[in-house]
């Protein structure tokens, strides 16, 4: 995909990821949708760091891009973060989302309570995710792909 699908890609997830969030997690009251938002998030931001990159390579600014996340996402850090004046906490974002979604394939025990999802990790450390703090994801998950926007267009 080039960078511009890759965009389009990321602004049709994050849409979901608000949709479900403000629509039907609010209708449905079944705080599993947590998980599915989490991963539209983490989905809309990876999409919109790979569009930066994209960008980027498009215009041989930086050489062949990895395959892998991490070696993209370390790229990203050093080669554009300042360049396009993208904050640590949208970078930050990325980053913990991934972890979250890492955390809950590898968990023996998730419940869910009102209003927060629990992850148990293997120790029974838990990892609590609200619904505000999605919310809160999705604000700087959306000023980051406006960021963007500006760099591919």
């Amino acid at each position: 995909m080039d960078y511009k699908d890759l965009f389009k890609e990321a602004v049709r997830t994050i849409r979901r990821a608000d949709h479900l969030t403000y629509m039907t997690l609010p209708l449905i009251k079944d705080n599993r949708l947590v998980l599915s938002i989490i991963e539209n998030i983490h989905i809309a931001m990876v999409h919109g760091m790979n569009s930066a990159l994209e960008y980027e390579r498009y215009y041989k600014r930086v050489g062949p891009l990895p395959e892998n996340f991490n070696s993209r996402f370390d790229i990203f850090r050093v080669k554009l973060i300042n360049k396009y004046n993208i904050s640590n906490e949208e970078a930050e974002l990325i980053r913990m989302l991934k972890e979250n979604i890492e955390a809950h394939k590898n968990s023996p025990v998730e419940f869910s309570r009102p209003d927060k999802f629990v992850i148990c990790n293997e120790n029974y450390r838990m990892k609590t995710i609200s619904v505000p703090e999605i919310k809160q994801y999705i604000v700087t998950a959306k000023g980051f792909l406006r960021k963007i926007e500006t760099i591919v267009k």
